[in-house]
């Protein structure tokens, strides 16, 4: 039984489970539409009704309402990397027609490092302000690999909701340990803050401890929500089970630890270094030419994947 728990001060009850869309996405497992929404379906059949995904992603369409009328009482979260006022508008905008949706419940900056770059989102924060005045948002949020982001956005007015990476190793903080991140969650939660998490598998490296990974970040008193990246009923319900306290089918858990990802960069690669100006994590260098991804590094979010413009790059 998924037992819904509020975002900080939002007032707006999520499940403990958030279905995170890009790893169906075409940037990954690259779902048909029917596939992808049923998915959702069944989801929503599970108890979930939280939906993370984001203007990067490309998964808007798997969120469209009027295919899914479940939907309409579902918390929709999403972000952009816009910095400006007019691209903050266009980026909402863009979201809500998308999906069809007259509100996106949560709706914020994409992937910010520290006090310093909030700074330079300063337009698009306002906008963001006069959205939620005017009821087209619900939630102002910011989505963060770093420690020094979420010291910076607990002590912001503006900001209702964190995401933010962690799990059970600190892989992909980009600027502290997992106690450092944890410390700063646990203050931002005390200024109200609504706290939920993503990569709590390490963006896979933590595939053979999926159970532990999820129940350590289940468990932490600051975190309403986990986001896992799903792309099966069996990762749907293995989410769902762990993260709602319940009994895990062996078999679900079988299927799920087998499910390894990689990215791969196609023989055609051009090396015009996109790729490796998007990820946030440092995975990605030039060499000899072309792009070189380093396992240990790499988080598997797909972002190179979806910047490439020659399409040389998958997460397989």
């Amino acid at each position: 039984m998924m037992r819904n728990r509020v975002l900080g001060k939002t007032g707006i009850p999520v499940s403990p489970f958030c279905f995170g869309t890009l790893t169906m996405g075409p940037g990954q497992a690259n779902l048909s539409l029917k596939d992808g929404r049923d998915l959702i379906a069944f989801a929503l059949e599970c108890g979930v009704n939280f939906f993370d995904t984001a203007e990067l992603y490309g998964t808007y369409e798997y969120l469209d309402s009027r295919a899914l009328p479940g939907l309409d009482g579902a918390v929709i979260a999403s972000r952009s990397f816009a910095a400006t006022r007019k691209d903050m508008a266009k980026s909402l905008d863009l979201a809500r027609k998308s999906m069809h949706r007259d509100v996106v419940d949560v709706f914020g900056l994409h992937q910010q490092e520290s006090g310093l770059t909030l700074k330079g989102h300063r337009d698009a924060i306002e906008f963001l302000a006069e959205a939620k005045f005017r009821g087209w948002i619900r939630a102002i949020m910011v989505s963060t690999h770093h420690v020094a982001c979420v010291r910076a956005v607990s002590l912001m007015d503006e900001v209702d909701v964190i995401f933010a990476i962690l799990n059970l190793e600190g892989l992909g903080i980009r600027d502290g340990t997992r106690q450092d991140m944890e410390e700063a969650l646990a203050f931002a939660s005390s200024c109200g803050k609504g706290v939920y998490i993503m990569k709590a598998l390490g963006g896979g490296h933590l595939y053979a401890r999926a159970r532990e990974a999820l129940e350590y970040v289940r468990d932490l008193p600051f975190v309403s929500s986990v986001a896992v990246g799903v792309k099966s009923r069996a990762e749907v319900l293995f989410a769902c089970s762990v993260l709602s306290g319940g009994e895990v089918p062996r078999a679900v858990e079988a299927e799920t630890r087998s499910a390894p990802r990689r990215v791969v960069v196609e023989d055609w690669c051009a090396g015009c270094g996109e790729c490796a100006k998007v990820c946030g994590f440092g995975a990605i260098t030039l060499v000899a030419g072309k792009a070189a991804v380093d396992p240990a590094k790499c988080m598997l979010c797909g972002y190179c994947a979806r910047t490439c413009p020659d399409f040389s790059i998958k997460v397989l």
